[in-house]
């Protein structure tokens, strides 16, 4: 069984930030390589830790067997932020106006791969999309039929610059409207 929680960044402690790394490992390094741990170790340390200082923070946790399984999360992406200003000098100013500023940044979905394949990121995504105050979201992932790009568009996002970083796509979501 599975369950996801939401978590606050004061929930983030060192147990967590563990499991955490342990997840990032799994799904993005080889955990034989130092490398792929300093990478692993620096996202909870630096990365999460800078973002869930941002303001709109949100990040759910699955839990699988007593064991983290996956996590999710995002900010408010605001012009001035790094993401966001670039977003602005690389896609179409009709989609900066429309969709950058103000809009809920989904920074990534992870699952380790042990438990893939069983709907955690679909349950992810959901727990971290709901309720959201934005009117819309943004994403950047690789446009094929990938995982990645098949929960999205199953989930309603839409392509909104097929190229906007070398072989990544941006993917929007209207959220307005949505069950809270």
């Amino acid at each position: 069984m599975t369950t996801v929680n939401a978590l606050t960044p004061k929930q983030l402690d060192a147990g967590l930030r563990t499991a955490l790394a342990k997840v990032y490992l799994a799904a993005y390094g080889d955990e034989a390589l130092a490398e792929s741990r300093h990478d692993a170790e620096n996202f909870v340390s630096s990365t999460l830790s800078r973002h869930a200082r941002r303001s709109g923070f949100r990040m759910v946790v699955s839990t699988t067997a007593g064991q983290v399984s996956g996590y999710g999360y995002g900010f408010t992406g605001k012009h001035g932020q790094f993401w966001s200003d670039w977003l602005s000098s690389a896609a179409p100013p009709d989609i900066v106006e429309t969709w950058v500023g103000n809009h809920f940044e989904l920074v990534d979905i992870v699952v380790d791969p042990t438990h893939r394949g069983q709907g955690i990121a679909g349950l992810l995504h959901d727990h971290l999309v709901t309720g959201l105050p934005q009117d819309r979201a943004l994403l950047a992932t690789t446009p094929d039929n990938g995982a990645a790009a098949r929960l999205y568009r199953g989930r309603g996002w839409q392509v909104l610059v097929p190229e906007v970083d070398g072989a990544k796509a941006l993917f929007g979501l209207e959220l307005s409207g949505r069950p809270a």
